[in-house]
């Protein structure tokens, strides 16, 4: 490894140097076993877990000797204890020196198109490469999904050059934007040579620590171990104590120490600084000078040092676990440069820190302990007074590079406000939350601005407008960090923060940031958020009304109308007025961003044809340097709308796109949460029950309320005969509509039309009214979609059906008319309740067109148990109405629906076709229309027969499997008693039933 890369796995904790490795054979060789299959291409990730000094970094350096031996390459980087260190700083370290150490023309091939990305969090990447562009705009989810996409493309390719081990130590020290980084790269290298090694105190991670969350969420990976660190044994309490002092203890000291230090190898390391030498051998008094822990161990060890030097180490502490001669040595007035120079090297020749190779005068403690015990003996306005001084003696330094050192000066003056008071405190807050922003690292930037606000005794909810420019700032900085951040009511909290900041903007005429602010995506088009339509209508009056910055207003605004505001009109104005400006300004995005909020508007409107079509020509002028996941919206839109007008075969290329954009483990969650839907409901129109429960399952483990999801699941179980396991999925539905937020209305739609789908396959009338109630919620909301609209009208028309309530029937069918030939949200087709509402009202001629529209639907759509269940109504139908061949026709259809419930495992419909033909068995008839018993759909399949067709091909014409085609053609042959089918054809023409007769 290069001289200037390899200072980054500098020794870090002060155990001894200079022994051999001492035990940790069990651990190692679960590290060895994780190493070699890293090595063969396997990915892995193994996280060292145990007490502080109990010798996690120790172990991390010996696998990376083993590694570097064997041909790896080593990186490491380190978490930072205080609030100070630039984002994702456990990343930047060993990205920026291997950038500097890389050759220019290799790194732009590793890099690939992600460098911009990454040159936001480690700037000397664009010194390297100079031609390197800016990244591409994008929303807050997206953004951070391109940099930590880029991150994981940049390491994965690094390691196809040369396999990679990366060690992150500290990770109790986390941010949560670094955390979230560490579970993406772990979702990314599983096939790849690259190990990750992480390693963290495990005592200081409770429930609520930020990297509780990402172990939860890493167990889940098969390439992800875990490895607990306990103490030394007796036995290598003696070899640790033989390697660094060449003494070999006698049994009962040897006793002593391991009792008393439980053989941590730090404690037992400061232990034997403590005692001579020459006594320790001699059981005497020495075993009551052991401390009674680690700190005690290091505060015994720090006062044997001059008061000069623990002086220096002090302010060192307060620097934090790295600091530089340059910044210490100006700190103190009281000790002169010579002075600062003395104590370092006394604290380096006592092993409590250590000079770092690679940058002349930096040092850092030997370990996080010793930082943690010189700060912690200090008075507080000492530590005070230390803040403050560093604080301002950073700011000297690197007065033309403030925003670099913005997150450290804020902490500074942070512990410093009481002094110094809140005036700087706030500008670095600022700068230290827009550093942050631009490198999507959120979480961090709620913390900066917030910090902020609270120093400028700036209320962080309210509805008061920001006071000043610096107000308005932090407030607009904050409501972006929330965005990225929030779900739920969360995004309205965020809303109403920039709300703020907008009303600043607008009052003092600055128009740029105004727009900035009203133009911002808060929420995803179908969150609705009151008051946001209004707030961009503002906006529009401040800027020309052909501008490019008013095309930009209106793109987002015509979608809001649209969804939000369910004003179809002004969004078609609003939009077309933006696709206009658009394509004068030559701005493609501007126009690709539009279709798709003009295809959710659509859709909405229950226009599917048109939502399609905008969606198609999104994905017609999208170009390959956009975000490849900047059309999921759109084809989610294109595959549900295809669905919905029977088009399965079209609609399935969308969704096999949509789900393979789902299944890349680097995609967002919510994103790919989202994808997984058409393919869920498609698996489920076509009856295919383990991909539907495959693909749904997928979609909930990353978002487990979606309520798409848990409605086409809770139906699928209860349709195949699962109703326990169904019940889960319905309850999980209905906590997904109580906690649903601002998607409160969606949840609700699918709710009311799921309880009573489910109580007509079940027969039993359970929570009936809790559809009826979130149906008449939904229509007694002022604003409502049309979609959401149609949903509850389905779902109370099918509560008439079942209730055999016949003026509610007559009402809901009047609705429902307009939308035949549809299919609504892959969970009702209305021409089909449009013939079971007929029935309901006793108009039973009516209801014959509408059963016969919704075969045919079926029939050409491919949708097999929604086919079975039409024939099951249609001859319910038939029966009751016991015209001249009805009974014919629906012991046809019964037959038609058997065999499909029966090849589907549709048990609660099997039964019920069943039951239906045993009763009209019972009825009397005229004489059977077909010979020797045939029923109708064996009449049919004997006319193909006679006519040539293969099964296959039988198959095609009459919608109905191989499989069953094969039953029906054994039952011919049993019934005709005829040996193949050249005697069954003419067997067909001796009856007059060969193909092209109208027979029966």
């Amino acid at each position: 490894m290069p001289n200037d890369v390899r200072w980054c796995i500098a020794l870090s904790s002060n155990e001894s140097r200079a022994s051999d490795f001492i035990g940790r054979q069990q651990e190692l060789a679960v590290l060895a076993a994780a190493l070699d299959d890293a090595l063969s291409g396997r990915g892995q990730m193994v996280m060292l877990a145990g007490e502080p000094g109990i010798g996690k970094t120790r172990l991390a350096q010996e696998l990376a000797s083993r590694a570097e031996s064997l041909g790896a390459q080593v990186l490491w980087g380190w978490c930072y204890e205080h609030a100070g260190a630039p984002p994702y700083w456990p990343y930047v370290q060993p990205i920026r020196a291997y950038v500097e150490a890389a050759d220019a023309q290799q790194l732009s091939s590793q890099m690939g198109s992600g460098g911009a990305e990454i040159a936001e969090i480690v700037p000397e990447l664009r010194v390297k490469l100079p031609d390197l562009g800016q990244p591409l705009a994008a929303e807050p989810e997206q953004a951070r999904f391109r940099l930590f996409d880029s991150v994981a493309t940049f390491l994965k390719n690094a390691a196809q050059i040369k396999p990679l081990v990366f060690v992150v130590d500290d990770l109790h020290w986390a941010d949560e934007s670094s955390l979230l980084l560490l579970e993406f790269l772990v979702r990314e290298i599983a096939a790849s040579p690259l190990l990750i090694l992480g390693a963290y105190r495990d005592v200081e991670v409770t429930g609520r620590h930020p990297l509780s969350q990402t172990l939860g969420n890493l167990v889940r990976e098969q390439h992800f171990q875990r490895v607990q660190l306990g103490g030394f044994t007796r036995q290598e309490v003696g070899e640790f104590v033989e390697a660094n002092i060449g003494v070999t203890l006698p049994s009962d000291a040897l006793e002593t120490i391991h009792s008393r230090t439980e053989g941590n190898p730090l404690f037992v390391n400061e232990v034997v600084e403590l005692i001579d030498p020459e006594q320790i051998t001699e059981y005497r008094a020495w075993a009551d000078m052991i401390p009674d822990g680690v700190r005690d161990a290091i505060g015994s060890r720090l006062s044997r040092l001059s008061e000069n030097c623990n002086q220096v180490l002090r302010t060192a502490s307060v620097i934090g676990r790295e600091f530089d001669f340059s910044l210490l040595s100006g700190l103190d007035s009281d000790i002169s440069a010579d002075g600062v120079l003395e104590a370092l090297d006394e604290a380096l020749e006592a092993k409590v820190i250590e000079a770092l190779p690679a940058a002349v005068g930096r040092y850092q403690f030997g370990h996080g302990l010793v930082q943690q015990a010189l700060y912690g003996d200090m008075s507080s306005i000492r530590r005070l007074r230390a803040h403050a001084s560093i604080g301002e003696t950073l700011e000297q330094m690197h007065q033309s590079d403030l925003e670099a050192y913005a997150a450290e000066l804020a902490r500074h003056f942070a512990e410093a406000e009481s002094l110094l008071g809140p005036e700087k405190l706030a500008r670095y807050s600022l700068m230290a939350g827009e550093r942050a922003l631009a490198t999507y690292a959120y979480e961090d930037a709620i913390t900066h601005f917030e910090r902020g606000l609270v120093a400028r005794a700036i209320t962080l909810s309210g509805t008061e407008e920001a006071s000043d420019e610096e107000a308005a700032a932090l407030l607009f900085g904050l409501a972006r960090a929330q965005s990225a951040t929030g779900v739920g009511h969360q995004l309205v909290e965020a809303f109403a923060t920039l709300s703020r900041a907008f009303e600043y903007y607008a009052k003092v005429g600055n128009v740029a940031l105004a727009v900035a602010a009203a133009e911002f995506p808060i929420a995803s088009l179908p969150f609705r958020i009151p008051g946001v339509a209004e707030l961009m209508a503002r906006a529009l009056t401040l800027v020309p009304a052909d501008s490019h910055e008013a095309g930009r207003l209106l793109s987002r605004y015509g979608g809001i109308l649209g969804v939000a505001e369910v004003d179809y009109e002004g969004a078609q104005e609003a939009l077309g007025r933006a696709i206009a400006i658009a394509r004068r300004e030559g701005d493609v995005a501007l126009e690709v961003q539009t279709r798709s909020n003009a295809a959710v508007v659509s859709g909405n409107h229950l226009r599917p044809q048109e939502s399609v079509d905008n969606g198609l020509r999104a994905i017609e002028l999208a170009t390959i340097d956009q975000n490849p996941y900047a059309d999921a919206v759109y084809r989610i839109m294109i595959a549900l709308n295809l669905l919905n007008m029977g088009d399965l075969h079209g609609a399935r290329h969308h969704a096999f796109v949509l789900r393979d954009l789902a299944e890349r483990r680097s995609t967002p969650r919510q994103i790919a949460s989202n994808s997984f839907m058409p393919i869920s409901f498609l698996s489920s129109l076509e009856g295919n029950w383990k991909e539907g429960r495959e693909y749904s399952d997928r979609g909930l483990a990353l978002s487990p309320l979606s309520p798409q999801l848990l409605a086409v699941r809770a139906l699928l179980e209860h349709e195949a005969g699962e109703s326990a396991q169904g019940e889960v999925y319905l309850e999980r539905l209905l906590e997904a509509m109580r906690r649903a937020g601002p998607l409160q209305l969606t949840a609700s739609a699918r709710t009311c039309i799921a309880i009573p789908t489910i109580a007509r396959i079940t027969g039993a009338p359970d929570r009936l009214e809790i559809a009826e109630a979130a149906a008449e919620a939904i229509l007694s909301e002022q604003s409502v979609s049309p979609l959401n609209a149609m949903c509850a009208r389905t779902g109370l028309a099918l509560l008439a059906v079942q209730k055999g309530d016949e003026s509610a029937a007559k009402e809901h069918y009047a609705h429902l008319l307009g939308q035949r030939n549809t299919l609504l949200w892959a969970a009702s087709l209305i021409d089909r309740l449009l013939g079971l509402l007929s029935q309901t009202m006793v108009n039973l001629d009516q209801a014959a067109p509408h059963f016969e529209e919704a075969l045919a639907f079926c029939r050409k759509a491919g949708y097999r148990p929604e086919l079975a269940w039409t024939c099951h109504d249609y001859a319910n139908m038939l029966i009751q109405r016991s015209a001249e061949g009805d009974r014919a026709k629906a012991m046809s259809l019964l037959d038609e629906s058997l065999a499909i419930s029966s090849e589907l495992g549709m048990r609660p419909l099997v039964e019920r076709v069943k039951v239906l033909q045993e009763n009209a068995e019972t009825q009397p008839v005229r004489t059977p229309a077909y010979p020797d018993g045939l029923t109708q759909r064996e009449v049919e399949v004997l006319q193909l027969i006679s006519g040539g067709k293969t099964d296959r091909e039988i198959g095609e014409e009459l919608f109905i499997s191989v499989k069953t085609v094969g039953n029906h053609v054994s039952n011919i042959l049993n019934k005709t008693n005829t040996a193949n089918r050249t005697e069954a054809a003419t067997y067909a023409a001796r009856h007059g039933i060969e193909a092209g007769s109208e027979s029966g």
